[in-house]
């Protein structure tokens, strides 16, 4: 019998052998490889996180203090002179006062007003660069002659988080002083994130909430509890893709909207989607947030774009902002928010 074919086969399976080990090692050393780099790009990209430009705790000092329920809330009976200025240039100069519910005041309407507004959300509501009287919380009482009543329950650097929280703890209810026929969420796209406490480090002792099987939300501490097991840290993603963030967000909100429905059958919910601009997005294109508004609409809540609002917003951005490197909304802007969601209540 010719052994040959067999004697030349032993040397080629040796040889397939020692190429295998040779390849796995190479895959393991280059694994290891992008681990580490993967860890070390993780570490950098932590130590050199961008601070948000929103962050109200480092910019109003006394002007605030912790609270349980809802992480930080503005001190009762304070007052704050607000100033910021770009290369010289004065951006804004307002004064903050606050009553002794600690939210933002409004002035008084009548005794009997014919409709009461409850308006929530973060400095875009809260007012930011803008006088106490030029709120839109402010001019809905103003320009309604005092017909309409309006509680200003936003506070700058807050999410759809405390918007709930406040709710679930009755922090909201206790200072209310008249019948609630509306409530105003005003939500700009990087409340998604904030949400999730991704892009608000200065909200550690926000309030966290994580999605039920049912998908509804549930209280779970604070936003800067420990996580270690979240993996996408380790490797410098944000900890909660941008899909979970959205979910949460939309839950959350929705949850909100029906915790109001509860406390005060009848009352009429609006969403507005205020979209700003590019600073503000973080990372959301417009696809991704029309699947936002269109899970919520999907959910019972209806968002009313930024347009049905301001229609030359996009068109002319610097008349409607404090300044080219600030886009919060100045008076004016204010004004037209005010206008539109008195329309909004004539209209129901």
């Amino acid at each position: 019998m010719d052994h040959r074919p067999e004697l030349r086969a032993r040397p080629i399976e040796r040889s397939n052998t020692k190429s295998w080990k040779h390849r796995g090692s190479a895959v393991i050393v280059n694994l290891g490889a992008a681990v580490v780099a993967a860890l070390a790009f993780g570490a950098w990209q932590r130590s050199h996180a961008p601070q948000s430009t929103a962050n109200a705790l480092s910019r109003g000092g006394v002007f605030y203090e912790l609270a349980d329920d809802v992480g930080y809330v503005p001190r009762a009976n304070a007052r704050m002179i607000a100033r910021s200025e770009v290369e010289g240039r004065t951006s804004y100069d307002a004064v903050y006062t606050t009553g002794p519910d600690h939210f933002r005041i409004v002035p008084e309407a009548a005794a009997n007003p014919e409709a009461c507004v409850l308006l929530f959300g973060d400095s875009f509501t809260f007012g930011d660069g803008v006088n106490d009287a030029e709120t839109y919380a402010a001019q809905i009482v103003e320009r309604s002659g005092g017909r309409v009543a309006a509680r200003n329950f936003a506070v700058s650097g807050w999410g759809p988080h405390q918007f709930l929280a406040g709710l679930q703890s009755g922090r909201f209810e206790h200072a209310v002083h008249c019948r609630p026929t509306d409530a105003v969420f005003l939500m700009i796209p990087s409340l998604i994130w904030r949400a999730s406490g991704v892009t608000n480090p200065w909200d550690t002792n926000g309030p966290r909430y994580r999605l039920r099987a049912d998908s509804r939300p549930v209280r779970d501490g604070k936003l800067g509890d420990p996580d270690p097991y979240n993996w996408r840290r380790w490797i410098g993603l944000a900890p909660v893709s941008k899909g979970d963030a959205s979910r949460l967000a939309a839950a959350v909100v929705v949850e909100a909207m029906s915790e109001l429905k509860q406390l005060y059958p009848g009352i009429r919910t609006h969403f507005i989607s205020y979209r700003v601009a590019r600073w503000s997005d973080t990372g959301f294109s417009s696809g991704d947030l029309a699947a936002f508004e269109y899970d919520l609409e999907q959910a019972g809540v209806l968002p009313l774009p930024l347009e049905a609002v301001i229609p030359r917003y996009r068109f002319a951005l610097r008349d409607y902002v404090l300044g080219p490197d600030d886009y919060h909304p100045n008076a004016r802007a204010h004004r037209l928010v005010a206008e539109f969601i008195l329309r909004e209540i004539r209209a129901d």
